[in-house]
């Protein structure tokens, strides 16, 4: 049982909110850390404070102790409820810009009193700010399109928040009494990039009982229809619950995951053979309601294989898997590499050794460490030498028999005009090369494309990282002619990496499916930096699936020996 992530969320806000109260740098930066320190950890808090041996990780003192203490026994953290009250919400909110951090949130509030995004905005169009310290009129131009993307993002969940969210409230319904199965439907079981709402549907063998009992017991569910209650949750994204008997739960929860076009095609369809559909059962027309309680029931009824959840995006996909069966997917099960994983080399919060580990029992045969490379300064990335003795350090970790192969990679910025941030001799050391681009995101949109496209002429690059450099909700993705890129990419052999760090997922399923009907190969990548990030693969799983991609389409499903033969072709492209 790893860290608690409501707990990380709730340290690094008191340290946000301490920072804005203009308490002492120190005691915020405490709090920080302590979310890292437990994070990188990954600690069972529960049992670390009933054994008492909290103290003893990097940076967790008496107050801090206490503070955690608090949490594990009551669920809350009083020092957060408290600034809260004090702090105007406004102000929290003007930390999400991306151009503005809790200093400079603070010095708008008490030099021009400014507490809410919507002030701010109003005082940039006045020309107020250009005049503060530290700002000036290009900041005022900055700030307002910032405003705007966040006003584009306002009520959207990243989503592993998402199913956090999803899964607090699961555990809140499933511990009512008549409340049987709650299942997560809706965008998020479609596994969106963002969320803008979740759906559950909340299975009971009495309804109508379940839904007096709700309103006593969850008082912040309101009806918003006969069978249907909402609740406004985290970023004030709405909670729907929606209430289905045990006999027609199946076909609830089909009605309620589909987007609108695929369920009106499967309506359509039942129509023409005899049946009528209604928002809360499936009827013969005429006759008696038909028992669905799952969705394996309804698809049989229609002579279909059940269509994973995460593809019902369209008509299209029905008519093809009735013409053809269902696509080959890729999936979990054929998966053998994890590539593009950071250690405490670079940035990362895991030894070399401890990510292999986990890496190794989650079922992958081998590891690709690609840590940083010089001028990501900020992540600690490594010089030539450093990069050698980590080398040193993987031979003598494999020559241990983990039970995986540790391949000795990197991630190795492409510079502004194109070269990679390594000097030959060491390129043509590493297994395998991500090149990433990670600055100078400005650059115009032919500057940014001849930079790719250079890096990805180079011979010793296998792999395109975070191709877009779009970050969800925060960042938008830079200009680049994508359509150069892919054709380079096809002609000398190289793989674009899906990563599925979920505050990137940087590449949408409609742009991957044009991808895969251009053949392009692709690297699903967690890009993590601690243990438990590694799971984020599952989130480009999904996006992969949903663009269909096929296993030989993706090339962590290569074996480890047929992976370096692979990155050993690339080399030879010339």
């Amino acid at each position: 049982m790893g860290t608690d992530p409501k707990l990380i969320e709730l340290l690094e806000n008191i340290a946000l909110l301490l920072e804005l109260s203009g308490e002492n740098p120190y005691k915020a930066q405490a709090y920080a850390r302590a979310a890292r320190t437990l994070m990188g950890y990954e600690v069972d808090v529960h049992r670390a404070v009933a054994e008492g041996t909290i103290r003893q990780l990097p940076g967790i003192g008496a107050s801090l102790e206490a503070a955690i203490t608090e949490y594990v026994q009551t669920g809350r953290i009083s020092l957060y409820e408290r600034l809260r009250q004090e702090i105007p919400e406004g102000l929290l909110e003007l930390t999400q810009l991306s151009e503005v951090g809790p200093k400079r949130a603070r010095q708008l509030y008490e030099q021009l009193g400014i507490a809410s995004v919507e002030e701010l905005e109003e005082a940039c169009r006045q020309h107020r700010i250009a005049a503060l310290k530290g700002f000036g009129p290009k900041r005022e131009e900055t700030l307002l399109a910032a405003i705007q993307a966040w006003k584009q993002s306002r009520g959207r969940l990243h989503l592993h928040t998402a199913l956090r969210e999803a899964q607090s409230w699961r555990e809140r319904l499933l511990a009512l009494p008549g409340v049987t199965q709650v299942i997560p439907a809706g965008v998020l079981r479609r596994y969106a990039e963002t969320i803008g709402e979740l759906t559950l549907v909340v299975v009971s063998p009495h309804p109508e009982r379940l839904l007096k009992g709700l309103a006593k017991e969850i008082p912040e569910l309101r009806p918003v229809g006969q069978w249907r209650l909402v609740a406004q949750g985290e970023k004030r994204v709405p909670v729907y619950c929606e209430i289905a008997p045990v006999d027609h739960a199946g076909w609830v929860l089909f009605r309620h995951t589909g987007s609108e076009e695929f369920v009106a095609a499967v309506e359509s369809e039942l129509r023409e053979r005899g049946f009528e559909p209604t928002p809360q059962f499936l009827a013969r027309r005429g006759g008696d309601a038909v028992p669905l309680r799952t969705e394996e029931e309804l698809f049989a009824l229609l002579g279909l294989p059940v269509i994973p959840p995460e593809i019902r995006e369209g008509a299209r996909i029905l008519a093809n898997v009735r013409r053809e069966g269902l696509p080959p997917l890729v999936s979990r099960a054929d998966f053998r590499g994890m590539l593009h994983v950071h250690s405490t080399w670079s940035d990362g919060k895991a030894s070399i050794q401890q990510m292999a580990v986990a890496a190794k029992e989650l079922g992958y045969s081998y590891i690709a460490i690609c840590d940083h490379s010089p001028s990501a300064y900020y992540a600690g990335g490594l010089s030539r030498e450093r990069l050698l003795q980590q080398h040193a350090e993987i031979d003598r970790l494999n020559s241990q028999k983990l039970g995986i192969r540790i391949l000795k990679g990197a991630e190795v910025d492409i510079l502004p005009d194109g070269s990679l941030d390594y000097p030959e001799d060491v390129l043509w050391q590493l297994d395998v090369v991500v090149a990433s681009v990670h600055s100078h995101f400005k650059q115009s949109r032919h500057e940014i494309t001849a930079r790719i496209l250079r890096a990805l002429e180079h011979p010793a690059v296998h792999i395109l990282g975070h191709a877009t450099g779009r970050l969800l909700l925060s960042r938008p993705p830079y200009e680049v002619d994508m359509e150069a890129v892919l054709k380079a990419a096809v002609r000398w052999g190289k793989v674009v990496e899906l990563n599925a760090q979920p505050y990137r997922l940087d590449v949408s399923w409609e742009v991957l499916s044009r991808w895969r009907e251009r053949g392009i190969l692709i690297a699903v990548n967690p890009d993590a930096h601690s243990p438990s990030e590694l799971e984020y693969t599952e989130f480009g799983i999904a996006l992969a699936r949903k663009a269909l991609f096929p296993p030989k389409q993706v090339v962590n499903t290569l074996t480890v020996e047929e992976f370096q033969s692979f990155c050993q072709k690339v080399r030879e492209c010339r």
